[in-house]
């Protein structure tokens, strides 16, 4: 068995960052039992507020957090209906939710009910903010809890500027490996024991552990935001080059390197100088404005492709600035599976990532597109035990929707 093969997840989701979770489980092999009401899960209406189109049999936005799932859609209000969910986690192996606290309680989905019913249970819950705390029950999506309650949105932008416009679902898809690990590892451990757990993530929580070093060396006066002429490293930074192309120079440190890095910038003259060689001595005499000044002046001089010679002669980390075209465009993404094209009928080629964790016994991982509202419903009613008669007596009764289109 490869991966995750064997590995069943009933997920009860929505939008994107408890989606993706076990959408990356599903890349792993594992057999996901995506969980909707008759509406479907809120992300499918999401696509156009991204300039994206989509029809009811294809949605390129909601496949990034949704590929690799079977398609159940259930009334969890109806007696029947719960019972059918009751029945497919009693075989599974893991429960993943986004769902709120008041909302699980009252659909009998609570952690306290379902490990309770079934001990087993890896219970994986996804959550806006903590356990705890003024905000525990409250709304929590990417933009609100991650980029805007972590500092995201007022520390990456240049000093003196106006809160920048993170990439929509930018916490979402990182919180989404965080609860992938935390579940993996309650996994391990259900195998050992025989034994399920409950784990929690939350968007906040992901966001101020991302934003670590600015919360840490705030403390000691760091500003954020800051200007890229007043960063305490200045070889840890951005610049332009002749032709106008930003790229970035990475090399913390500064004083080690000092020498190799000024020489190959054209600033040779200031080797030995010690009033320059260390970040101790610049910073204690506020020269770093005067050094980023010099090196900004340097690297005017010369065009990105020189400039990338001579970093590679140097092996000084460097990176261009690279923008979504770039991206779109960069050989790397494709040699590695990081970008995956996939066709669609009805809007042709769209490429999109595969989630960054890769087992050898899998390899590249296979991506099946989102299915419509119910594609599986029959399919593991039957699986389950329930007959032909079952599901047309539970689809009458309001139980259950299943899909009776083509695609």
């Amino acid at each position: 068995m490869k991966g995750l093969e064997g590995i069943k997840v009933i997920e009860l989701t929505s939008y994107v960052a408890g989606p993706a979770c076990p959408r990356i489980i599903g890349e792993m092999g594992a057999e996901i039992i995506k969980i909707e009401p008759f509406t479907g899960d809120e992300q499918r209406t999401q696509g156009p507020g991204f300039g994206m189109k989509r029809n009811d049999l294809e949605d390129p936005a909601f496949d990034m957090s949704s590929m690799n799932k079977n398609w159940i859609s259930v009334n969890l209000k109806n007696p029947e209906g719960l019972a059918f969910i009751y029945k497919m986690i009693e075989s599974a192996d893991i429960v993943v939710t986004s769902f709120r606290d008041k909302a699980l309680l009252k659909l009998g989905l609570d952690y306290e009910t379902i490990s309770a019913k079934f001990p087993h249970i890896v219970y994986g819950h996804m959550r806006g903010y903590g356990e705890r705390g003024p905000e525990k029950d409250s709304k929590g999506f990417d933009a609100t809890a991650y980029s805007a309650r972590g500092g995201l949105i007022t520390s990456f932008p240049q000093k003196g500027e106006s809160p920048v416009n993170v990439v929509v679902a930018f916490g979402d898809f990182n919180a989404a490996i965080a609860l992938t690990a935390g579940v993996l590892a309650a996994l391990v451990n259900k195998q050992r024991t025989g034994k399920g757990d409950k784990v929690v993530v939350n968007l906040y929580h992901t966001a101020v552990w991302g934003m670590q070093l600015a919360m840490v060396s705030r403390q000691v006066g760091a500003e954020y935001p800051r200007s890229r002429k007043e960063v305490p490293c200045p070889t840890n930074n951005c610049y332009k080059s002749k032709d106008d192309i930003w790229f970035l120079i990475c090399n913390g440190n500064y004083n080690k390197y000092f020498d190799i890095m000024f020489t190959a910038f054209g600033l040779g003259h200031l080797v030995g100088n010690k009033e320059y060689d260390t970040l101790e001595v610049i910073g204690e005499h506020k020269r770093t404005g005067e050094v980023i000044k010099m090196l900004d002046e340097a690297f005017a001089a010369k065009t990105f492709d020189e400039w990338e010679v001579i970093f590679k002669q140097n092996e000084i980390p460097y990176q261009k600035c690279h923008t979504v075209d770039d991206v779109l465009a960069d050989e790397e993404a494709y040699a590695n599976d990081i970008l995956r094209p996939l066709h669609y009928k009805e809007f042709g080629k769209r490429m999109i990532p595969t989630s960054p964790i890769r087992i050898k016994s899998i390899g590249d991982p296979e991506l099946r597109t989102s299915k419509p509202i119910g594609y599986h419903t029959r399919e593991y009613l039957l699986k389950y035990g329930y007959s032909e008669a079952d599901v047309v007596r539970l689809e009458a009764a309001g139980a259950v929707k299943c899909f009776h289109g083509e695609l």
